[in-house]
C-alpha cells in the first residue's frame, strides 16, 4: 500500500497536480494522503474516498511511524526523504532551492546526508537538469528513474479577435519565486520601451515575490490572475501569448497545455524547456530578444504543430508501473 506524503507542498501549484497525477494513477492502491491543514480540502476532494488528513507536525510524524511500521511506500512528491525510511519514494523537480539563494548550500547538505540515510529510490522529472543534480550527489543509476509529468489535455481556448488597440496580453506563470527571472524580464522590457504594448497578466497566488514586483516596476501594467480562483483554460482565454523566462523551471504543465491547444508560447532558451517543448515553441537566445517577440501576437495562433515526446509519454507509464509495483509490498500492519 501508499502512504501519500504532501505535506511539504504549500499551494496549488506544479508539484501538488504532479503528485495528485500520480496518485489518481494508483487510487486503489492509497491507503491514506497526509497534508497540510490549509489543503486538506482540496485533496478531499480530489480523493473522496481515500483518507485524507490535515496535519499538525505531531500528527504528522506520528502518521510517518505507522506508514513505516505497516511497510507501505512512503510516496512523496517532493525532495524530502525521511532519514531511515528505506520504502520511500521521492521526487527532485529541479536544482533551484538547492543552488541559488542563502540557504541553497545547507539544503544541498541536508538533501544529500538525507538520502544516505534512507536509501530511498528518486525520481526525476526531467533528464536535462534534476537527473544529473541527482547523479553529481553520487546517487546510483538503481535507486533513480525517469518519472516525468503527465502531459495535459489541450487547454480549450478561443484565440480570435483578442487584441485590442495595439496592446498583447502575455501570460506569466507563477508566483513562487525568483527563479521566475521577472526582475530580468521586466528590465528588457523597460529597454525595448514596450511598456505601452504590453499587459502581464501573471497566473499564481498573492506571494512576497509578486508583491517585490509589483514595487520595482510600477510603470508596467501587470496584473495577478488567482490561481485558486480562475481556472487555467479561463486564464489562457485571456492572454494573446505565454512567455517564459525561467532558468531553472522541472517542466512547465501549462506551457504543454498551450502547445497542444495551438497557443503561441515564447521561451528563453533553457535545456529543460528543448527537453519537452521543441517543435511547439519559439525559443529566444537572451531576454531582449525573447521581449521583442512579444508585441508581435494577436490572433494567429501558433504555426506548429505540437505532440508531446513520445519517449516522455512512454516514461510517464512505466513510472506508474514502478510505483505500483513498489506499493505492492506486504503489508505488515
Amino acid at each position: 500500500m501508499i502512504t501519500a506524503n504532501l505535506f511539504h507542498i504549500k499551494a496549488t501549484n506544479g508539484l501538488f497536480f504532479y503528485g495528485l497525477d500520480y496518485l489518481n494513477e494508483n487510487v486503489d492502491l492509497v491507503r491514506t494522503i497526509l497534508v497540510r491543514p490549509s489543503l486538506e480540502k482540496r485533496v478531499k476532494m480530489a480523493f473522496p474516498n481515500t483518507e485524507v488528513v490535515g496535519c499538525s507536525v505531531m500528527e504528522y510524524l506520528r502518521r510517518l511511524r505507522i506508514s513505516n511500521r505497516r511497510g507501505d511506500l512512503l510516496y512523496t512528491p517532493t525532495s524530502h526523504p525521511i532519514p531511515f525510511f528505506d520504502t520511500q519514494l521521492i521526487i527532485l523537480h529541479d536544482a533551484y532551492p538547492f543552488e541559488i539563494g542563502e540557504l541553497a548550500r545547507f539544503k544541498k547538505c541536508l538533501l544529500r546526508w538525507s538520502l544516505l540515510l534512507s536509501n530511498c529510490r528518486i525520481g526525476y522529472i526531467n533528464r536535462s537538469d534534476a537527473m544529473p543534480f541527482i547523479a553529481d550527489l553520487g546517487i546510483p543509476d538503481h535507486r533513480m528513474f525517469f518519472a516525468p509529468n503527465r502531459f495535459p489535455a489541450p487547454a480549450a481556448i478561443d484565440l480570435v479577435g483578442r487584441k485590442l488597440d495595439g496592446v498583447t496580453c502575455v501570460g506569466l506563470l507563477g508566483t513562487d519565486s525568483s527563479k521566475k527571472n521577472y526582475e530580468r524580464l521586466f528590465e528588457a522590457v523597460r529597454r525595448a520601451v514596450l511598456s505601452q504594448n504590453l499587459v502581464f497578466r501573471v497566473y499564481g497566488h498573492l506571494t512576497d515575490y509578486f508583491s517585490y514586483i509589483c514595487k520595482l516596476f510600477p510603470d508596467l501594467r501587470i496584473e495577478l490572475v488567482k490561481s485558486d480562483d480562475v481556472t487555467l483554460n479561463d486564464f489562457m482565454n485571456c492572454v494573446d501569448v505565454l512567455a517564459s523566462a525561467a532558468e531553472q523551471e522541472g517542466f512547465g504543465r501549462p506551457i504543454a497545455s498551450a502547445l497542444l491547444a495551438k497557443m503561441p508560447v515564447e521561451l528563453l532558451d533553457r535545456p529543460v524547456f528543448r527537453e519537452f517543448f521543441t517543435g511547439g515553441a519559439r525559443f529566444h537566445p537572451d531576454i531582449d530578444a525573447l521581449v521583442q517577440s512579444l508585441p508581435r501576437h494577436g490572433d494567429e495562433g501558433s504555426p506548429f504543430q505540437y505532440s508531446p515526446p513520445r519517449d516522455v509519454v512512454a516514461a510517464y507509464a512505466s513510472a506508474n508501473d514502478e510505483i505500483r509495483r513498489l506499493g505492492s509490498s506486504i503489508d505488515l500492519s
